[in-house]
């Protein structure tokens, strides 16, 4: 077994009560590096610098590293995160039997436990996954990280085509896609313009899937939920685009209440060019 699998595992033993003391201290140990705050600023800057809160970087920066760190560490404690308390599951309980739904998330807090929280609070659901998240090859972070969505969603694997995603939004299934993959569609994020993927919206509209957004909402410092959104009608849309648009602008909204909470947004979505920085001309 690699080194790093062993060390990764090895966070089992860390009693959970005892992970958010000891992830503050170590942040707050590497922080004197130049070179870990840059990173942490950069992400953060890619996230609000197009935003009124850019002047926030500096003091979200610091937040973002602990909640990087944290997400780490308790996927290997996953009772941490698969309870957190759902607002609006009705959305999803009491939908359109007779069509299919497309439910939008993103790679916002601990957003693996929000698929068996969303089941224990009675929504059945399937997930299109990164494919060979599963493999014995996979590194060990990444097959507990699938470990957790199993235990709330049935999974299928991402890159088998479109046709295979239509063919399994049957009428009664849900069906979640994260909304910030890079692709090749011309988007705004944030007031950036990126490259995002229109796939969600497009088999969306060609299967007649509501589509149904649940974000991550912080409460205070020590609590949050997950909530579920009014369902987007396909039918009230001209084009893939126009939903994509309004999908990602309510994402955006939550991402931006919370920005320490997205997880690597620099790989996210794709560059329109090499500079990721936001214009200020």
């Amino acid at each position: 077994m690699a080194v790093m699998d062993v060390l990764q595992q090895g966070r089992r033993l860390v009693p959970a009560s005892r992970i958010p003391a000891m992830v503050e201290k170590r942040v707050d140990k590497a922080w004197a590096s130049e070179s870990f705050r840059a990173s942490a600023e950069a992400h953060m800057e890619y996230v609000l610098g197009c935003t009124p809160r850019a002047a926030d970087v500096p003091d979200v920066a610091h937040g973002f590293a602990v909640k990087t760190a944290l997400r780490a560490w308790l996927r290997w404690h996953p009772s941490t995160v698969i309870h957190q308390r759902v607002e609006g599951i009705e959305i999803l309980t009491q939908r359109d039997q007779s069509r299919p739904t497309v439910l939008s998330f993103m790679h916002h807090n601990h957003y693996d436990g929000m698929f068996h929280s969303l089941k224990e609070a009675g929504a059945d659901l399937t997930v299109l996954a990164l494919a060979g998240m599963t493999e014995r090859g996979a590194p060990a972070y990444l097959r507990q990280h699938a470990r957790i969505i199993a235990r709330g969603a049935r999974m299928i694997p991402a890159g088998t085509g479109t046709q295979a995603v239509i063919d399994a939004l049957q009428p009664g299934v849900t069906l979640a896609i994260a909304s910030d993959v890079p692709g090749h569609t011309q988007v705004e994020f944030l007031g950036r313009q990126v490259r995002g993927s229109i796939g969600a919206a497009r088999v969306a509209m060609a299967t007649d899937s509501p589509v149904v957004l649940v974000t991550a909402v912080r409460d205070s410092p020590d609590s949050h939920h997950l909530q579920l959104h009014p369902p987007l009608d396909p039918r009230d849309y001209t084009d893939p685009e126009s939903l994509l648009s309004d999908i990602l602008r309510i994402h955006g909204e939550a991402v931006l209440a919370w920005p320490e909470a997205f997880d690597m947004p620099r790989s996210r979505f794709g560059s329109l060019d090499n500079d990721w920085r936001p214009r200020l001309s």
